[in-house]
């Protein structure tokens, strides 16, 4: 993306006796000093090298099969057309081709203190980045508040990265709780996996004085201020066309991403709606729970009928909890996933639109280059020339050149990082989905277990009414081998119906730590026979009436 007219400072005649020697050099060196030094001397060597050998590569070949100007020139990957090369992404990206910088995190400990502003005390390691006094650092404390503030900053000085949010301190589990405590233990130590595994933000100076200072840090760069529009103006840019982007990949995916982020919402918007009716179906079933009490104290006549009632108050009250307490693991295990990725996505989503913000400022750059350029053609076609107009349409049209370019260079680059993040971003989200989904479906089924489990507890007192067998009106004769046929659906073995093995969260975290142990719990085998379903006992099982 460069303007059409190309600028050439040869094109004037410098009449003017009280100017100063002006270089040569200094118009026609590139603008790569909006790069830091360093990459560029890293990869300096390497690009000419790789220059040096395509260009004897292709004499080679002209010598054998001599081709049109024409054909080779199509073999070079067009920058306009999206498409980044290698040397160039070595060039605007030297981060993301170098492994020898390593900087890891681990969470210890939550440590309580104000509500919604904890104490994180982690470690951390340092490896091949720079400026740096240790390679280990312990036992650093930083509170909620301070991370966020650290968070926003990475936001703003890296318009290039698709800068994670770190999740809410707040979770739908109860507070101070054993559930909160390891959701947030889980969720801000994958944040910190995130941030710390970026190549770009690693070198971040800031992230330096984050690590190293002292309890009570503050942001010190916390009066750098956003490259792009804000406020008024960037909802007014927003309202605007989106500029013509080469990337294909980039251009399809704020509108995936804005989808999914729509998408996030309502769902979350559905399953708060969903956790209230049932906060508000435990609440009606905690009333039948009362009332079938009172049914318990009237019935004087029946004995058995008052046992049955009894029994159905206390199952319907344990069930009444059981309802709450799933509502509850709903959103902690759902809800709470959903709406970080809500967070994420607006993150991404406000990402693309500063990216097409600064190529906006590009295309405004190309078309005052242009207009300089042709100032200066007109000054140029003129008879006689004034020294004082020559070196002032120099200037201007030197400083919109520089300014054009420079702006060309920032787009390429964070172009070339968001196709990195792009795949990155995908990826964390599949797995974020199944992690979630995995969790909610083992929520599910180990509490409609506890349900069922709990209602079986009470089969015979409903089928024991009488002195008959309850069920006597069924023509059903073995009443009296009732008690020996019924057994446990629901065991630590598994289904009684299935040859399955009992699947719950409290396996599956049985089953992390022994990984050794994984065969044995596979191929685990019932000695109870009378908890399987098979050919010998269906018949006997298949005669007796079940609940």
């Amino acid at each position: 993306m460069a303007s059409a007219v190309p600028y050439n400072p040869d094109d004037f005649e410098n009449n003017n006796p009280f100017a100063e020697q002006v270089n040569e050099q200094d118009y026609s060196e590139p603008i790569a000093n909006a790069l830091p030094k360093n990459h560029e001397e890293q990869y300096e060597e390497q690009a000419d090298n790789q220059d040096i050998q395509n260009d004897h590569q292709s004499n080679q070949n002209d010598q054998s099969n001599p081709q049109p100007a024409s054909d080779n020139s199509n073999q070079d990957p067009v920058p306009d057309k999206g498409t980044l090369s290698e040397t160039e992404l070595r060039r605007l990206l030297p981060e993301r081709f170098t492994k020898k910088y390593l900087l890891s995190i681990k969470l210890n400990a939550i440590e309580k203190n104000k509500a919604g502003n904890p104490i994180l005390r982690f470690d951390a390691v340092v490896k091949g980045l720079p400026k740096f006094r240790q390679s280990k650092y312990k036992d650093v404390r930083r509170t909620y508040n301070e991370i966020v503030k650290f968070n926003k900053y990475l936001t703003i000085s890296n318009v290039e990265v698709f800068v994670p949010v770190i999740p809410s301190a707040y979770t739908s589990y109860p507070t101070g709780g054993e559930d909160e405590t390891k959701q947030l233990m889980n969720v801000w130590q994958e944040w910190f996996n995130r941030i710390s595994h970026n190549p770009i933000l690693v070198r971040d100076d800031e992230f330096i004085y984050f690590i190293e200072n002292d309890f009570g840090y503050s942001v010190i760069n916390s009066n750098r201020k956003t490259s792009v529009a804000s406020g008024l103006l960037r909802k007014t840019l927003k309202q605007l066309a989106v500029p013509y982007d080469p990337y294909e990949e980039l251009a399809d995916f704020r509108p995936l991403i804005k989808a999914a982020y729509l998408t996030c919402q309502k769902l979350h918007k559905l399953l708060d709606k969903n956790s209230k009716s049932q906060k508000q179906l435990s609440i009606h079933v905690f009333d039948f729970c009362n009332k079938l009490g009172v049914m318990s104290q009237f019935e004087t006549s029946h004995p058995g009928m008052r046992n049955m009632w009894e029994k159905l108050n206390k199952i319907s009250q344990i069930q009444s909890d059981l309802i709450l307490i799933e509502s509850i693991n709903e959103m902690g295990s759902l809800g709470d996933g959903i709406q970080s990725l809500v967070d994420d996505f607006y993150q991404v989503k406000e990402a693309m639109t500063n990216r097409y913000l600064i190529m906006r400022e590009l295309i405004q750059a190309q078309a005052q280059t242009q207009a300089k350029h042709a100032q200066a053609s007109k000054i140029k076609s003129k008879s006689s020339l004034d020294p004082m107009k020559v070196d002032e349409a120099i200037r201007s049209l030197e400083y919109a050149t520089k300014a054009e370019e420079s702006l060309n260079l920032q787009v390429k680059r964070i172009s070339g990082e968001m196709n990195f993040e792009r795949d990155e971003v995908i990826d964390y989200t599949e797995k974020k989905f199944k992690k979630m989904l995995k969790t909610f479906t083992l929520n599910k089924v180990d509490h409609h277990r506890r349900i069922l489990k709990h209602l079986e507890t009470i089969r015979l007192d409903i089928r024991s009414v009488d002195e008959k067998g309850g069920l006597s009106r069924l023509n059903r004769d073995n009443l009296t081998s009732l008690k020996h046929n019924l057994v446990q659906s629901q065991s630590a073995n598994g289904d009684a119906w299935s040859s399955r093995t009992f699947r719950s969260l409290k396996k599956q975290e049985e089953d992390e730590e022994n990984d050794t142990d994984e065969g044995k719990n596979t191929n685990f085998v019932n000695d109870d026979d009378r908890n399987r379903v098979d050919a010998k006992n269906a018949a006997s099982i298949l005669g007796v009436a079940t609940f």
